[in-house]
């Protein structure tokens, strides 16, 4: 069967003591859409004793390095792995998660890569080797220059984006500002027509406090923030196409998804505020995307959960989500797809 498109995705395996290689390697076990091909930035030793062990525990697993579209690229061919990493790694694991983004990047540069799909990494694992502590964000950020990102988890029905991400709790009420809400609607309406094929999209907008402040009994960022951004906005981004609603009271607000999808996409203040309803309803399901970029990025709605790993138990469906997301979205960026 000839296939009339060629698609990349370049996997990044995140840390190698984590879930990261088994689920990678349970969803590509599922196969590939025509005309895909996987490049795993990783360690293929790590990758080679996490296939034999799901061989071993899993009846029926089938071979999945050796598929014809799948390559591996060693990103820390100076380490030595003799014994399998389970659980907290270190610096060693630290320089290869951050290398395999790394390459992955680089590939998208030199066009080998169409998209770039990332498995769970471990943030405080670069204190153990003496580098500033960084999000996957932040380095795709700095490299592809990209000015204005937002991070977005989205799954089949309700999609959050976030105007902060992983800061305390005490400190969202001054990150939050004029610009900031307004940065985090413009790439989301963008990326929802962009990147999901929304062609008119709806936005809510949640509150900060309890029932939105409550007319200012409550809290006044609404009042005060965030209705005022409203109003500027919703004008412009009518005449776009774009309806922009709020801001509600996030627990009503998010009460109605259960049955419908009354918005293509809520703007949520805080992590908490949208990861909790999101993960309740598709975890599993979903995938995180960084919005902004020049290109696409996907990566599993998880952590690296060092207490399943080399056990064969992971959920792979949310790596599996994000494969499937990135081919979509690579689809609609070209053109007459």
């Amino acid at each position: 069967m000839e296939c009339d498109e060629s698609i990349q995705l370049a996997i990044t395996m995140g840390d190698p003591g984590g879930i990261g290689p088994e689920v990678i390697l349970k969803a590509l076990a599922a196969g590939l859409p025509c005309g895909v091909g996987v490049t795993i930035y990783g360690v293929e030793e790590v990758l080679c004793r996490e296939e034999r062990l799901l061989r071993a525990k899993i009846e029926g697993f089938d071979p999945v390095l050796s598929m014809s579209d799948v390559e591996i690229v060693e990103v820390v061919p100076e380490l030595s792995w003799e014994e399998r990493p389970v659980g907290w790694t270190g610096a060693k694991g630290a320089t290869t998660q951050y290398r395999a983004l790394q390459a992955a990047m680089e590939a998208v540069d030199a066009g080998e890569a169409d998209a770039i799909v990332t498995a769970p990494w471990n943030k405080e694992l670069f204190a153990a080797s003496g580098r500033p502590v960084v999000g996957h964000t932040e380095v795709l950020t700095e490299h592809f220059g990209a000015r204005e990102v937002v991070m977005m988890l989205a799954g089949p029905r309700l999609r959050v984006s976030l105007v902060t991400t992983h800061i305390a709790l005490r400190e969202v009420a001054d990150a939050i500002d004029e610009a900031a809400i307004e940065k985090t609607l413009r790439v989301t309406a963008h990326s929802l027509a962009d990147r999901f094929g929304v062609d008119a999209p709806r936005i809510a907008v949640c509150g900060l406090n309890p029932h939105a402040g409550e007319g200012g009994h409550m809290g006044t960022e609404e009042l005060e923030i965030i209705e005022p951004v409203l109003e500027n906005l919703q004008e412009k981004m009518r005449a776009q196409g774009v309806e922009v609603a709020g801001p509600f009271p996030a627990d009503t607000l998010f009460a109605k998804f259960r049955r419908e999808q009354p918005y293509d996409a809520v703007v949520c203040m805080y992590h908490d505020q949208g990861l909790i309803p999101l993960k309740l309803m598709h975890f599993g399901q979903s995938a995180n995307v960084t919005l902004g970029l020049p290109g696409v990025r996907t990566s599993v709605d998880h952590g690296t959960a060092y207490d399943i790993a080399g056990q064969a138990v992971a959920d792979e469906g949310s790596m599996r989500y994000a494969l499937e997301m990135a081919v979509e979205m690579v689809r609609r960026s070209v053109p007459g797809e």
